[in-house]
């Protein structure tokens, strides 16, 4: 999992050291993904995401990309029982294995899975959400966020995770960049363009982990510019 961060490791190192787990349960939910080899949020990446969410206290929390439930169950326990998390997941297998996850850590009547592609299931969901976290495929995040912008009450936080892609956002010298990646990374340069300069939120694009973008929605914009 090491691979996946953009700052210089011996940074990373040091503040892994610092790094408190939530449970022993998480604890333990992470290392059996990271010994599959499963891309769980970041470790540094969980902790900006804590801090985020104990400073915003959300009532509703939307994930775009549930995977084996780590994340969602972090929300979960970091958010309290009267914040509802609702998780959308396009791979049967892994829809299976979060409900598992998530029902062994005792997050069932807080946690919510919805399978299909989010680009379809999006448009079934009532909003408003206080804060949404988008971790799927990266080619289309324009069109996760275009989907969950209506949902997303005014001061919304979206986060987008692994903006950066190990750097080859930047630039595809930065790292060894397989070709069938290229489209990918081209369509996150114009993404991040976009959010940054839309007058619909406030973004910083943060070199935590592998690359946040956090934007805070913002209801009094004219649109994109």
């Amino acid at each position: 999992m090491q691979g996946r961060h953009i700052i210089n490791p011996v940074i990373t190192d040091y503040t892994d050291v610092l790094y408190r787990p939530l449970s022993p349960d998480l604890e333990k939910l992470r290392a059996e993904a990271e010994e599959e080899n499963l891309p769980v949020i970041l470790k540094d990446t969980e902790r900006a995401l804590a801090v985020l969410l104990r400073m915003r206290k959300p009532a509703r929390v939307l994930e775009i990309g549930t995977l084996v439930g780590y994340s969602a169950c972090c929300f979960a326990a970091l958010c309290g029982p009267d914040t509802e998390i609702v998780t959308l997941e396009r791979d049967p297998e892994m829809v299976r294995r979060a409900q598992r996850n998530i029902e062994a850590l005792g997050y069932r009547a807080q946690v919510h899975i919805v399978e299909g592609d989010a680009r379809e299931t999006i448009a079934g969901l009532d909003g408003p959400f206080e804060v949404v976290f988008i971790d799927a495929g990266k080619s289309h995040y324009r069109e996760y966020w275009d989907a969950v912008l209506p949902l997303c009450a005014d001061g919304a936080v979206i986060v987008c995770d692994n903006v950066l892609m190990r750097g080859a956002v930047v630039s595809e010298d930065y790292d060894s960049v397989p070709r069938r990646h290229r489209t990918s990374i081209r369509r996150m340069r114009a993404f991040l363009e976009y959010i940054t300069g839309t007058e619909d939120a406030e973004t910083a694009v943060l070199t935590a982990g592998d690359g946040l973008a956090v934007s805070v929605v913002r209801r009094g914009g004219s649109g994109s510019s």
